[in-house]
């Protein structure tokens, strides 16, 4: 695979990625703080980043993989030992914790406030790696660690290395085809690399006829799902079609929802099928509250097969399914007011002012300079980030 086959080994290697990178070796070098959030995207290289950074640099890594068992008797039970005991190295001793969002488990909710009190007493530097740190049950985690944004890759790098990658694999490809996988692959490299190998399997050349076909069949692939959860019984081939879109629940019941009162004319059917969705969503928030990751196939099911059984009969009209264009705008909005709200609640110590302030009177004109006048915005970034 292209994906193993490319894995980075040095530093300068890694996609797009250099202003994360340069903080990264300052808060290793500086040790301002005794611990830092790596955060973005998924596919953006935030784990890739430290294990490539400690072996370049002569460090020993102590990981700690994603768990759903992560509660305060096992937190003290692997951290506290190896950032407290001296490395074989010396001082030259990272500890990496990947995914801040599998911690607390609901049987022991401990976890935070045990990662908080080893992070106060390690010898050596731990980064934490995560999706969104603004979780309001991060916020005194928050306080003690740096925060570090990896953004999303541009899709001009991402298509330089494309290219590069072509050149030394001996794939013809057209230029169009870089650059539109590229820009599909939403900053995401380990994506655009998958679609670049999909693409040059059993083909000579690759042309944009090519990758028009692989789009659309991604464009088909959740319309069909949809059209299979609505209008067919078969339980096993809704969740098996589900599983293949590669969508949350969350997402999906916004699909649901958009397109299933064309459907399901019967009141009664149409009825069952939203307390489907709701049954999912009440799941989803048990999950995000305790983080008990073993609930997502209940959520998976409220919002597939849940939803399929809830009708007794099928339409017999022709449907034409459609994006929930809105739903998804104020999904996309929400998360961004959670950000906001979390990076107000740091920053409010520094500004002298509460969160609530600085979102209302503050963030308006900050934005507003940043587009305006893009050097003064870099120097009042990097004035907040000090």
């Amino acid at each position: 695979m292209l994906i193993k086959k490319y894995i980075p080994k040095k530093i300068s290697e890694i996609v797009g990625q250099y202003a994360g990178i340069t903080k990264l070796t300052n808060f290793v070098q500086r040790k301002s703080k005794n611990a830092a959030i790596i955060y973005g995207e998924p596919g953006v290289g935030k784990t890739l980043a430290v294990r490539v950074y400690a072996s370049e640099i002569g460090y020993e890594l102590y990981e700690i993989p994603p768990s759903s068992t992560r509660n305060k008797s096992r937190i003290m039970d692997q951290l506290k030992p190896a950032t407290t005991q001296p490395s074989l190295l010396g001082d030259k001793k990272i500890i990496l914790i990947d995914e801040l969002e599998s911690f607390s488990g609901s049987s022991d909710r401990g976890g935070i406030t045990a990662l908080i009190e080893i992070i106060k007493n390690t010898r050596y530097p731990i980064i934490i790696t995560a999706n969104d740190p603004w979780n309001s049950k991060y916020k005194t985690l928050r306080k003690y660690c740096e925060l570090i944004k990896f953004n999303p890759v541009e899709y001009k790098s991402i298509e330089r290395y494309l290219g590069k990658v072509s050149q030394l694999e001996k794939i013809e490809v057209d230029p169009i085809v870089l650059k539109k996988i590229a820009a599909r692959s939403q900053g995401d490299v380990r994506s655009a690399l998958t679609d670049l190998e999909v693409l040059s399997i059993q083909k000579d050349k690759i042309r944009n006829e090519d990758i028009y076909d692989l789009f659309r069949e991604r464009e088909e692939s959740i319309f069909y799902a949809v059209k299979i959860t609505l209008k067919s019984f078969d339980s096993k081939l809704a969740l098996s079609t589900f599983s293949d879109v590669k969508v949350d629940s969350s997402e999906y019941t916004l699909w649901i929802d958009q397109n299933m009162y064309h459907e399901y004319l019967d009141p009664e059917a149409l009825r069952e099928g939203y307390i489907n969705i709701s049954d999912s969503d009440i799941t989803r928030n048990r999950i995000s509250k305790n983080q008990n990751w073993s609930l997502a196939y209940y959520a998976n099911v409220s919002a597939t097969a849940g939803v399929q059984q809830s009708k007794t009969e099928v339409s017999q009209t022709i449907s034409t399914y459609r994006r929930p264009e809105l739903m998804l705008k104020i999904f996309s909005l929400a998360a961004k007011r959670r950000k906001a709200k979390g990076i107000s609640e740091q920053m409010s110590d520094k500004l002298h002012t509460s969160a609530r302030s600085l979102i209302r009177d503050f963030y308006p004109y900050f934005n507003f300079i940043k587009e305006k006048n893009p050097k003064m915005g870099k120097e009042l970034t990097k004035y907040l980030e000090s």
